[in-house]
């Protein structure tokens, strides 16, 4: 009877170490899979701390939390999304809501409305198509091809779905060759550099994104700095959750009056904040 009973608790031990009903996938063809497959709509949280170096004013990390619906552009307009917002920086706590009906774009803070108004988002339409049209890629990013040597780190069960983790080294030329284009459109002469790790978690059953977590070095070149008030470089931690995929969402603007975006940002520098407009 003893002996049955060592049996049966060393059986029940080993149920509860992790089981998993799922065969382990080649790192480097989950992640070839899911960097083709296109999330159409889903609901998402981002969480992401960032600190900035070389900036006195901005010696304490800068934090953001947004949490909501998302929508594809379908590689023809930016996407639409409704996200609560929350922020730290300077110290302040920030709350507010961020939303793109894919034709405008509107931040809500203290109040105020801010829209970053319908002719220039859809000269960033534009710029989409014909990048879309180029490369394939609505921002003519390779994200895959920032993935070092994959490796597979366990299991995990993000936004509703099994999912294997992957970890990988960011390869900085990748990074930095993507970014150029990007930088440019923010004025800066030179594309930053990027080293650090991602790890993702790819679902067994939909070969989808269900969740990326990324701890980066961000440098910034000489030629740079000067337009990011000084700034040399940036820590960055971030980690997204994908869930919902593909339930449909119904996106609306925020109602009026706004303010132009350019008087939020000159608001930011006035506080030190090195924001380009």
């Amino acid at each position: 009877m003893r002996r049955s009973l060592a049996v049966l608790i060393f059986a029940a031990a080993l149920a509860g170490c992790g089981g998993s009903d799922h065969e382990r996938v080649n790192p480097e063809t989950m992640l070839d899979q899911a960097s083709q497959r296109r999330i159409s709509s889903a609901n998402v949280e981002v969480e992401a701390r960032l600190q900035v170096v070389g900036v006195e004013r901005l010696s304490q990390p800068l934090r953001l939390l947004v949490e909501g619906p998302y929508v594809s552009g379908g590689g023809e307009r930016i996407p639409s999304f409704d996200w609560r917002l929350s922020a730290s920086a300077l110290a302040f706590p920030i709350g507010g809501r961020l939303v793109s009906t894919g034709d405008d774009v509107y931040l809500s803070l203290y109040g105020d409305v801010y829209e970053v108004g319908n002719e220039a988002v859809e000269a960033a339409n534009a710029r989409i198509r014909e990048t879309a049209a180029a490369t394939g890629s609505p921002l003519g990013l390779d994200p895959r091809s920032w993935f070092g040597r994959a490796r597979v780190e366990g299991e995990g069960s993000e936004g509703g779905a099994d999912c294997e983790r992957i970890a990988a080294p960011l390869r900085r030329k990748a990074a930095s060759r993507d970014l150029a284009p990007l930088a440019a459109e923010l004025g800066l002469p030179v594309a930053p550099t990027v080293s650090g790790t991602a790890t993702a978690c790819v679902g067994y059953e939909d070969r989808l994104f269900h969740e990326l977590e990324l701890s980066a070095v961000i440098g910034l070149p000489p030629a740079d700095r000067a337009r990011l008030g000084g700034a040399t470089g940036a820590v960055l931690d971030a980690n997204v959750v994908i869930g919902d995929v593909g339930e449909s969402e119904r996106i609306s603007a925020p109602g009026g009056p706004y303010e132009p975006i350019r008087n939020l940002f000159l608001t930011l520098n006035d506080l030190g904040v090195p924001v380009p407009y």
